[in-house]
């Protein structure tokens, strides 16, 4: 693992797993997890691709269950299938975020009503979810992105992603569920 020190810090997840169903809810548990802050695209559902899948409201449910408060926040423009879905997973959402950008990330915050240290942020990307989580404090968590579809914009910033990448442990720190 790479170390916590100088600038790489920021562009580092608290743990990597392959999906948001590997992610172990004891792990959560164990930092004091209270809400979940998630993006979207090509991390719940693939790029533009706004149907909820019955595994997808599972986990929700099961978040929601646990305990863990919960809200979507993406880049993607406001769309009333994007409505459609986070009312589907009886989540928050918040739409047009310039995620990297901290005010999306406190707003996020607001609404779960919980401290960074006390959230985790997931999504598939380093230099937007794991960089904006990082920088307001919270834990983050990166997941293998869903599909190969995705913005012109995201599809360089996979590039530098790849050099980052190769610093880090495959995945590491967060085990996965039993089943």
């Amino acid at each position: 693992m790479v170390s916590q020190h100088g600038p790489l810090r920021l562009l580092t997840p608290s743990c990597r797993v392959k999906s948001i169903y590997d992610i172990d809810f004891q792990w959560l548990r164990a930092r004091n997890i209270q809400g979940v802050i998630s993006d979207l695209d090509n991390t719940l559902v693939p790029w533009r691709d706004y149907c909820v899948a019955r595994e997808l409201k599972d986990w929700f449910g099961k978040l929601h269950r646990e305990g863990f408060r919960t809200v979507i926040l993406t880049n993607a423009k406001p769309a009333p299938t994007i409505e459609k879905l986070a009312s589907e997973l009886e989540t928050s959402l918040i739409v047009g975020a310039r995620k990297p950008a901290v005010r999306y990330f406190r707003h996020a915050l607001e609404l779960l009503g919980t401290q960074p240290r006390f959230t985790c942020v997931i999504g598939d990307q380093i230099f937007t979810d794991v960089l904006g989580g990082n920088l307001v404090g919270c834990y983050t968590i990166l997941v293998d992105r869903i599909g190969n579809r995705e913005f012109i914009g995201t599809r360089f910033m996979r590039l530098l992603e790849k050099i980052v990448l190769s610093r880090f442990d495959e995945r590491s720190s967060c085990p996965p569920n039993d089943p």
